[in-house]
C-alpha cells in the first residue's frame, strides 16, 4: 500500500502538534530512549499508530515506508511533532525500523507497559483527589496529561475504581431563593437538614440528595403530602420540641408549605445542603472534613463527596476579616459563630482574634442595650419606641427571627393625621396609612369621652384595610368623637387616634329659576335644621341678608336683567345648651333675563374690515357667532353644546362691538379666509339654542376684468377662480341699478358678457357669488373700468310767443333709441342773439327727472313774458350719466 503523506499529515503530525500533553510524553520517551531505558522505553507509545506501520508489512515495504515518512518529516519541519518524530526514529536506528520483528516486539511490549502506565495512573489520581470522586472531565484531563488519552474511559475508570475512586457526572446546584427560615432551622441540633424538618423524629441516613431527593430501602422521595403530615406532627409533638427551635421548624415548613411537587422540594434541599456546605468550606475546614460533616447529617457518602469536590473549588475559607464584614452586613450571630471558630489554639498569637472578639462584643452589648430599651418601653406602652428599638437592633442582627417576631407582634403606634369630613349628612374619616400593608384598622365612636380600647363604644367599622371610612348614619347636630384603632393581628390594638366633630349638613337641591327682574330659589334641608340664611351678593361685593318665612323658597326681587348674582345658603341649627350653628354654605349664580329664544333675523354684510353682522337682541342672553363648513348641517331652535360644535369643525369667532338701532344687537369681526355657515347660538350653560344660519365669508374675486366697445355694445370679460362659482355683473342705468348673474357656461357661449352701450351710464361692477343649498353669499364687489360715451337722449322742442302779451311757451318730448331708465335734466331759457352754450349760460327754468322707461316723455313749460329773440335748450344734470344731442336750432329760438 503507497504511502499516502497528505492523510499521515492530518492524522497524526498536525493533532499530536496541538496536543501539548501527548508532545511532552514524546519527549520524556526520547530522553528516555537516550538514557538508560534504551529502545525498551517506547514501548509506553502507540508506535505503530504514530509511525503509520501497518501489520503484515515486510523489510522491503518498511525500507520504502519510512523514506517517505522522513521526506514527509523533512518538509513538515514547521511542525513540532514531526521533528520529534523524525528524532525518535533516529534513535531507533535503520537497522531496527527496517526490521519487522522489532515493530512485533514493541507492540508486544507495549500491553505490560500500559498495565504499569494504568496503575501509575490511578494512584495518582487517589493520592489527588482524596474525595475519592471525579468528574468524566477531569478523568479526561489527567488521562491526557500522564500519555493515557487514547485509552477508552472505562479502561481509566476500572484502574480508578481499583483504588476506591469513582467517576461521577458534574451537576448544577438549582438557582432557587433560600428563604431565611430554612438556612436558620438547621442551627438547632434537632434539625441536620431540612429532611429531618419534614420525617422529625426519623433521622434517615444515605440520603440521596443530587440526582434525587431520596431515603430509606427501598427508596422513597419526598413529596408534598410528607410537607403536611410534617406540621400536624409538629403540633401533636409540641411538648417534646424546645419552643426556639419548634417555632424555626414551623416557619420552615410554612416555607416548605409553598412547594408544589417533589422537584421543587429536591431543588430547594439540594441548594440548601449545597449553602451548608459552602460554609463548612468558608470556615476553613479540611475537604475530607466537610464531607465526614455532611455524612453526620445524613448525606449519601459519595454525594457528599461530590458537594464538597465541586464547592471547594470556588469557596474560599473564611478568617477574621470576614468577621469584621458579617459584622457590616448586621449578620451578628453568623459573625459570633465565625470567631468562636477561629478561636486560636495554645501556643498562637492571639492578639488579631482578641481585637475581632472586642469589635463582636461591643456589637453584641449595643444590641443588648436596644432589647433593653424595648422592653422598657413596652411597659410604659410606648409601642412606637418599642418598635424603633428592636428595628435597631435587628440592623445589627438582620437574622435574629426572635427580635423580629417580637416587633411583629407589637401594637402599631396610632393612626397618623386623621381627619374629618363632613359631606351632606355623612361624615368621612380619613388618616394616614403608615404601618405597612397588614395593619388593619377599626373606627369607633362616641358621644366626647376618648374610648379605651378598640371595643369601647359604638364600633362602626372593623379590619379596614384601607385608611379611610365613610359614617352615613352620623348624628346630627351633635358633638361625636371618632377614634381610629390600628392592629397587625387583630389581638394588640394600638393607643387611637381621635377627632370630633360636628354633622351640620349644608342644605341641598339648591336651584334658581330667573325672571327677567327677580329670581326664586329653593332648596331642602334636614328635618334638625332650625332655618336657613340666604346671602345675595351683586356684582358690585354688596352683599344683602335674607331670612325666608317660608320653608325651602325665597323670591328675591328688583334684580337688574343680563346681571349675574351670587346666592349662598346656609343651614341654621341649634345645639344641646341652646348654642346657634351655621353649617358650611352652598352657592350658586343666577343672571335675571327674559325667555330664551333662538336668532332667527341673521344679518351677514361685508364691512371695512371684515364683516358686519346684526340681529334682533335677545334680553339677557348672551349671542356668540360660530363659523361651520360651509357643507355642515344644524337644525335652528334645537339644542346644541360648545362640544357638538367643536365636533363640527366649528370655530367660535371673536366679535366687537358695532352701532345698531335700538333693540338691534350689531357687532364686527374679522374677515373669514373662506365662505362659512356662520351660526348665531344664544348660549344657555354649556351651549345653547340654534339659530337661523346664514352663509358669509371670503370668495376668490375675478381676475383681470377688462370691457371694450363695438359701437352700441359693451362686452365685459374675465378670469374665473377655481371653484364652483357663479358672478354677478352690476351697471348703473340713470339712477336705478342693474344685475345679471352669469354662469361659467352662459360665459363660455356667448364668449363674455355684452351689454348695451345705451344702458350703461355708470360704473360696472364684478362679484363672485357662492351658493350652498338655498343659501348664496355673494362677495364684496370690485369694478371695471369703463370707456366711451355715455348712453344718448334726443329731445324735441315747439317754442312759440304770443303776440298779444309776449308770453311763451315751450312743449319738450324727450326719447332715447336704447336707454331705459331715468335721467335729470335741466331746461334753460336764454333770451339773446345767440343760444346757451350750458345750463349755467341762461335760466334754468326746469329741473326735473325723467323716466324713459318706455322710451319716450313729454312735458310743457310756461315761460312767462319773454323778449325775442330767444332760446331754449335742454342740458343733462351731471351726475345723470346721460348726453343730451339738441334738436335743429330752427326749434330751439323762437321769434
Amino acid at each position: 500500500m503507497s504511502f499516502d503523506a497528505a492523510k499521515y499529515k492530518n492524522s497524526v503530525l498536525v493533532p499530536l502538534a496541538k496536543d501539548k500533553a501527548r508532545l511532552d510524553v514524546l519527549q520524556q520517551v526520547i530522553r528516555d530512549v537516550q538514557g538508560a531505558g534504551g529502545v525498551s522505553a517506547a514501548a509506553r507509545l502507540n508506535a505503530s499508530e504514530l509511525f503509520a506501520v501497518e501489520p503484515g508489512m515486510g523489510a522491503t515495504e518498511l525500507s520504502a515506508h519510512f523514506k517517505s515518512l522522513e521526506m514527509t518529516y523533512n518538509k513538515q519541519k514547521n511542525l513540532p511533532s514531526a521533528g520529534l518524530l523524525k528524532k525518535l526514529l533516529d534513535l531507533f536506528g535503520k537497522d531496527k525500523v527496517g526490521d519487522p520483528g522489532f515493530w512485533a516486539g514493541l507492540a508486544s511490549s507495549r500491553g505490560q507497559a500500559l498495565k504499569g502506565q494504568l496503575a501509575e495512573f490511578a494512584h495518582t489520581v487517589a493520592e489527588e483527589h482524596p474525595l475519592d470522586v471525579v468528574t468524566p472531565e477531569q478523568l479526561s484531563e489527567i488521562a491526557a496529561g500522564m500519555g493515557l488519552a487514547d485509552l477508552p474511559e472505562t479502561d481509566l475508570a476500572a484502574a480508578l475504581a481499583e483504588q476506591g475512586v469513582e467517576v461521577r457526572p458534574d451537576f448544577e446546584i438549582p438557582k432557587v431563593a433560600l428563604p431565611p427560615a430554612i438556612r436558620k432551622v438547621t442551627e438547632f441540633p434537632e434539625f441536620r437538614t431540612i429532611v429531618d424538618v419534614v420525617l422529625r423524629p426519623e433521622q434517615p441516613t444515605d440520603i440521596a440528595v443530587i440526582e434525587e431527593l431520596t431515603f430509606g430501602s427501598p427508596a422513597r422521595r419526598l413529596e408534598p403530602a410528607d410537607v403536611a403530615a410534617a406540621k400536624q406532627r409538629l403540633q401533636q409533638q409540641e411538648a417534646q420540641v424546645e419552643e426556639r427551635a419548634r417555632q424555626a421548624a414551623q416557619n420552615a415548613l410554612g416555607a416548605l408549605t409553598d412547594l408544589k411537587s417533589a422537584f421543587d422540594i429536591h431543588s430547594l434541599t439540594l441548594a440548601a445542603i449545597a449553602d451548608a456546605t459552602e460554609d463548612l468550606l468558608r470556615r476553613g475546614l479540611p475537604k475530607v472534613a466537610v464531607r465526614a460533616e455532611l455524612v453526620k447529617r445524613g448525606v449519601r457518602s459519595i454525594d457528599a463527596s461530590r458537594l464538597v469536590a465541586k464547592l471547594s473549588a470556588s469557596t474560599q475559607a473564611q478568617s477574621l476579616a470576614d468577621v469584621a464584614d458579617l459584622l457590616a452586613e448586621g449578620d451578628l450571630g453568623e459573625a459570633r459563630r465565625l470567631l468562636d471558630f477561629l478561636e486560636p489554639q495554645a501556643g498562637d498569637d492571639a492578639t488579631e482574634w482578641a481585637q475581632a472578639k472586642l469589635k463582636v462584643d461591643g456589637v453584641e452589648a449595643r444590641k443588648s442595650k436596644l432589647v433593653a430599651e424595648y422592653e422598657v418601653a413596652v411597659k410604659k406602652r410606648d409601642f412606637g419606641a418599642a418598635a424603633r428599638a428592636l428595628s435597631d437592633a435587628l440592623q445589627i442582627d438582620t437574622q435574629d427571627d426572635g427580635l423580629r417576631a417580637k416587633r411583629d407582634v407589637l401594637p402599631p403606634p396610632p393612626p397618623a393625621n386623621l381627619s374629618l369630613r363632613i359631606d351632606g349628612r355623612a361624615l368621612e374619616v380619613a388618616w394616614s396609612a403608615d404601618g405597612g400593608d397588614l395593619i388593619r384598622y377599626s373606627v369607633v365612636r362616641t358621644q366626647s369621652s376618648v374610648p379605651a380600647n378598640h371595643t369601647d363604644g359604638e364600633v362602626l367599622a372593623s379590619v379596614l384595610s384601607q385608611p379611610r371610612f365613610r359614617d352615613d348614619k352620623a348624628p346630627i347636630g351633635v358633638l361625636v368623637r371618632y377614634s381610629v384603632f390600628a392592629t397587625r393581628d387583630g389581638s394588640s390594638y394600638s393607643d387611637p387616634a381621635t377627632a370630633t366633630s360636628v354633622v351640620l349638613p349644608a342644605p341641598y337641591d339648591f336651584a334658581a329659576s330667573p325672571g327677567t327682574t327677580d329670581v326664586s330659589l329653593s332648596w331642602a334641608t334636614p328635618p334638625e335644621a332650625a332655618g336657613v340664611v340666604v346671602t345675595e351678593t351683586a356684582p358690585d361685593g354688596t352683599r344683602k341678608e335674607h331670612r325666608p318665612a317660608t320653608p325651602g323658597q325665597l323670591a328675591v326681587g328688583g334684580l337688574t336683567t343680563g346681571t349675574k348674582y351670587r346666592f349662598s345658603a346656609k343651614a341654621v341649627y341649634l345645639l344641646v345648651g341652646g348654642e346657634r350653628r351655621e353649617s358650611a354654605a352652598v352657592e350658586l349664580d343666577a343672571t335675571p333675563r327674559g325667555s330664551i329664544r333662538p336668532v332667527d333675523d341673521l344679518r351677514v354684510e361685508a364691512a371695512l374690515a371684515g364683516h358686519k353682522a346684526s340681529w334682533s337682541s335677545v334680553v339677557g342672553y348672551t349671542v356668540e357667532l360660530w363659523a361651520l363648513p360651509i357643507t355642515a348641517h344644524v337644525t335652528p331652535t334645537t339644542r346644541i353644546t360648545s362640544a357638538e360644535l367643536t365636533n363640527l369643525s366649528g370655530r367660535r369667532l371673536t366679535l366687537r362691538p358695532g352701532s345698531g338701532r335700538s333693540g338691534e344687537t350689531v357687532r364686527e369681526f374679522d374677515a373669514l379666509p373662506d365662505v362659512s355657515l356662520l351660526v348665531p347660538i344664544t348660549l344657555d350653560g354649556d351651549g345653547g339654542l340654534v339659530g337661523t344660519p346664514q352663509v358669509a365669508g371670503s370668495a376668490p374675486s375675478v381676475l383681470k376684468p377688462t370691457s371694450e366697445r363695438f359701437g352700441d355694445e359693451l362686452r365685459l370679460s374675465w378670469e374665473w377662480p377655481k371653484g364652483d362659482y357663479m358672478v354677478e355683473v352690476g351697471w348703473q342705468v340713470g339712477t336705478r341699478r342693474s344685475t345679471r348673474r352669469v354662469s361659467r357656461t352662459s360665459y363660455n357661449d356667448d364668449g363674455g358678457v355684452r351689454l348695451s352701450a345705451s344702458e350703461v351710464a355708470g360704473e360696472v361692477t364684478l362679484a363672485t357669488v357662492v351658493r350652498a343649498g338655498s343659501q348664496e353669499w355673494v362677495s364684496a364687489p370690485i369694478s371695471v373700468p369703463v370707456s366711451g360715451v355715455a348712453p344718448a337722449v334726443r329731445y324735441a322742442l315747439s317754442v312759440k310767443r304770443s303776440k298779444f302779451g309776449g308770453k311763451g311757451t315751450v312743449a319738450v318730448t324727450v326719447e332715447s333709441p336704447h336707454f331705459r331708465g331715468t335721467a335729470e335734466l335741466l331746461t334753460v331759457l336764454k333770451e339773446a342773439k345767440f343760444m346757451p352754450n350750458a345750463a349755467s349760460d341762461g335760466t334754468v327754468v326746469d329741473r326735473r327727472v325723467v323716466d324713459l322707461s318706455s322710451g319716450r316723455s313729454s312735458f310743457s313749460l310756461d315761460l312767462g313774458k319773454v323778449v325775442a329773440p330767444f332760446w331754449v335748450r335742454v342740458f343733462p344734470e351731471p351726475s345723470s350719466g346721460v348726453r343730451v344731442e339738441d334738436p335743429p336750432t330752427s326749434q330751439m329760438r323762437g321769434q
